[in-house]
Order: structure tokens, then sequence, then C-alpha cells
């Protein structure tokens, strides 16, 4: 079994070594030694803060790590704060329900993927995504990195999303649009034309409030 940890001491930290319990049902591969925060020892549910950041910094030993965290900006600023750690491993986390045309999928590393996602075919995917509960993705769409997507979301066909952005949960995006960098989508919102200035959107249509 290969040692991880997981970023973030949270509830969807907790969430994430759930996740990972579920991948070790099907082929045990992952030895969760517990989450990386400031407060060395605390717990949280079934597992407790085992290290801090120097720690991981420092490690001298492989080690994989996954992030426990729903903030687009956080996840880009911690990963390229420990990718300097050649030692630091970033691998993807599948839950074992999702399904995927593999073979023609294009992902690059550290992505969480919750249970019950879809994703077609011709899709490519950037770095450390959050995608959440039962969300679907179709044909040629396009995420970039860092991307936090909250459950029951629905990405038509050909849509492309830069990076750092949040959907909210029950979120549409029509097909072929575009979605810019730094974005946030509130829930139930529905988009049906390209989002490309940073801001909030809200309703259906997605509006930009700020």
């Amino acid at each position: 079994m290969k040692d991880i940890v997981i970023i973030g001491s949270g509830g969807f930290a907790k969430e994430v070594a759930f996740l990972i319990e579920e991948i070790n049902k099907k082929k045990n591969t992952w030895n969760i030694l517990g989450f990386i925060d400031d407060n060395i020892g605390d717990s949280n549910g079934k597992y407790g803060v085992y290290e801090n950041d120097d720690w991981l910094l420092n490690i001298s030993v492989p080690i994989y790590v996954t992030f426990g965290i729903g903030n687009p900006d956080l996840l880009e600023k911690l990963y390229d704060k420990f990718k300097k750690n050649k030692n630091i491993k970033f691998p993807n986390i599948i839950h074992p329900s999702v399904i995927g045309d593999w073979v023609r999928i294009k992902i690059g590393v550290g992505n969480v993927i919750c249970a019950s996602n879809t994703f077609t075919t011709d899709i490519t995917i950037g770095n450390c995504n959050v995608f959440n509960l039962d969300c679907t993705f179709g044909h040629d769409s396009n995420i970039g990195s860092y991307n936090v997507i909250n459950p029951s979301s629905n990405i038509s066909g050909g849509v492309e999303i830069g990076d750092n952005n949040l959907i909210g949960t029950n979120t549409t995006v029509l097909q072929y649009l575009k979605i810019g960098n730094k974005l946030t989508i509130g829930a139930s919102s529905l988009v049906t034309k390209d989002l490309i200035e940073k801001g909030l959107y809200l309703g259906q249509p997605a509006r930009k409030t700020s």
C-alpha cells in the first residue's frame, strides 16, 4: 500500500478520506496517514491531523498527497507550494463508480473525482480540480485547473472551463459555451451564454451580480 496524506482537515477532507476508503474496497491501494494542517494531533472523524505543512515540504521519502479543500485559489496556492518537493506525488483520486471513456480522456494530476460522476468522450482535464458528487461532463469539454464543481452539475458537450472557478450545486452549462477564470456561479444557475469576466453569476439564465 502507498502512504497518502490529505491536505486540509475540514468536512471535505473527511469526505476525501471516505472516497479513498471506497477505492481500497475495490483494490487495497492507499494507507491513509491522516490530514495535513496546523493543529497536529487534533482529530476529525476517523482520522487526525498527522503533520503540518513544514513536515510535508521537507519530506525526503516518496509520499502521495491529495487535497481535501473546496477553495479554487487555495488549491492553486498549495499545489504550487508543495510541487517544489519532488518526493511529493499528486495522484488522481477517482471513486470506483465514476464512468468515463478513459482511453479518450486526457487528465492531469491531483484531481479528486467523487462518486457517480460521468465523463463521456474526448475530454481534457487539467490539474487539481474537485468534481463533487453526481455531475455529468459531455463530449469535447475542456476543463482547466483548480476548479471546484459542486454536486449535480451538468456540463454539456463542447464547453470550455478555464481555471479557478467555483461552480455551484445543480448548475447547468449549455453546449459549446465558455467559462473564463476566477468566476463563481451560484447554485441552480443556468448558463446560456459565455461567461468570461471575473465575478459572481446567479440565476436562470445566469447573470453577473458583482
